[in-house]
């Protein structure tokens, strides 16, 4: 962290990797961090090289504790961050076409030229010179300073970047269709052709596209305390816009480009981000007063306030179900303790377990219970680009089999009579629809229910054959599946 003296405190030799290169704004003036150190710092943890590539958002915050940054340089710093980690196998790509070997550029060096490149090929605000700049002053302070010749590279490559853009050729779409998807697109080609077998060429098309868009800020206001026409406005009387959402009855979209935390009334509780999709999810499972309900896999507990949100608005008194939130992360049970808490959701209980492992209830003691099954989270790549990379063809059958095991292992905790939604935010059939049609060969006391008489308005037309899909095109939601089912 800062303190006033511009020190910077408990940063480990991980964390001061990326060089901190200081600029001064006018005499007298403490130094600040410059923006793209802080870029430089996540994408360099995050790319398939990497490892196991971290989570963009949390490595954010981590650069954002680190470097001292106003808002409108976090805001650069994000869209930096995002827009190299979408575009990547298409920025190694360009830049390949100006480097002799590729393979024999450092990690470090790799990574500044990133950061140019989409500086350069995508954004317009941002002068191209500027860019080549800023990367050549990156490079020379690798290594205590002594970085001169890496400048030079970078500033070589950058510059026929600049001079000879003709050079770049993509794969001819009719030729190599695969290729150039995953090349233009920047998606792996084991995913591209799963795509393209299973929704055409321009249906694969678009929905990578989709996946690269910024995704919208929506939020669910916090009923029963707050309806979604009073957050509106009080949205708007801090010039902030919105629109409702297309799906959810409590959704607004926020179309003002600012921190989550700064919107009017977080503090306070009165509304929540999440994606249509996931309120869909809550909708479903139709918690009412007084009854048990598991949310096994709950953290960080969007949908568990959302449970109870619900079942508290029947009641007008703040009194609905008693919300059982499961999870295996202690960390994350914190963090959804304090959400509950802001949220002024006192009837929810957070529990350590781990839904694939063994359950602390006794069998038939639950009234309702949600499963949103750790998936592949090939839904939500708009939200985790780093998520594209990650992913591996044999993950998606290792996921449905953990799934199938612990909608099993969850469902003998429910009462005859009982709910169980079952949910994923993964666009591939094998986490959903099979998962679900295993399930109930194997579980002939479960049948499963018709869910339009338990979504809102236009959401009805979502379910096909009792079940429901949403994708971020033609949906403009997250990508999620969702089944409802009831125990004889």
């Amino acid at each position: 962290m800062r303190k006033g003296g511009g020190e910077k405190k408990n940063i480990t030799p991980a964390q001061s990797a990326a060089p901190a290169i200081k600029s001064i704004d006018g005499p007298g003036q403490k130094p600040v961090d410059r923006p793209r150190d802080a870029a430089l710092y996540v994408i360099s943890r995050v790319p398939p090289e990497a490892g196991r590539p971290a989570r963009a958002e949390v490595l954010l915050h981590q650069a954002f504790l680190i470097y001292s940054l106003d808002s409108r340089d976090r805001r650069l710093v994000t869209e930096l961050v995002y827009g190299v980690i979408r575009n990547l196998v298409t920025l190694d790509y360009s830049l390949s076409f100006y480097i002799n070997d590729p393979r024999k550029v450092q990690p470090e060096i790799r990574n500044i030229l990133r950061l140019a490149a989409y500086q350069i090929l995508y954004l317009d605000k941002i002068p191209p010179r500027a860019a080549v700049d800023e990367a050549v002053e990156q490079a020379k302070g690798l290594s205590g300073g002594k970085g001169t010749g890496a400048g030079g590279f970078v500033n070589a490559v950058l510059r026929n970047m600049l001079r000879e853009p003709e050079k770049v050729k993509f794969p001819d779409p009719e030729k190599e269709p695969a290729d150039y998807l995953s090349i233009k697109l920047s998606y792996p080609k084991w995913l591209v052709k799963r795509w393209t077998e299973r929704f055409g060429f321009e249906g694969a098309k678009a929905l990578m596209e989709a996946g690269n868009e910024r995704p919208p800020l929506v939020v669910r206001a916090n009923a029963p305390g707050t309806s979604r026409e009073a957050l509106a406005e009080i949205f708007g009387k801090a010039g902030i816009q919105t629109t409702p959402g297309r799906y959810a009855p409590d959704a607004l979209v926020v179309r003002s480009h600012m921190p989550v935390t700064e919107l009017p009334g977080y503090a306070d509780g009165i509304f929540s981000v999440q994606d249509e999709a996931a309120q869909l999810v809550s909708t479903l499972v139709a918690a009412e007063p007084g009854e048990f309900v598991l949310d096994a896999c709950a953290a960080p507990g969007g949908k568990s306030a959302h449970l109870s949100s619900i079942s508290s608005r029947l009641t007008g008194s703040g009194q609905g179900a008693h919300i059982v939130s499961m999870d295996i992360s202690l960390d994350k049970l914190a963090v959804l303790k304090e959400n509950s808490l802001r949220l002024k959701a006192p009837n929810i209980f957070p529990v350590a377990a781990d839904a694939a492992g063994k359950l602390p209830f006794r069998a038939g003691c639950f009234d309702r219970i949600l499963l949103d099954a750790p998936c592949t989270a090939l839904g939500i790549v708009r939200r985790r680009p780093e998520i594209k990379y990650a992913r591996k063809p044999a993950d998606i059958a290792r996921m449905a089999q953990m799934q199938l095991s612990m909608l099993e292992d969850v469902s003998g905790l429910l009462k005859p009579g009982g709910v169980l939604v079952y949910s994923v935010c993964s666009t591939e059939p094998e986490e959903g629809e099979g998962v679900v049609e295993k399930f109930l060969s194997r579980h002939a006391e479960f049948t499963l229910d018709d869910p339009r008489p338990f979504l809102p308005g236009a959401a009805r037309y979502l379910a096909i054959n009792n079940l429901v899909r949403t994708f971020p095109i033609p949906h403009g939601t997250d990508g999620f599946f969702m089944a409802r089912m009831t125990c004889r």
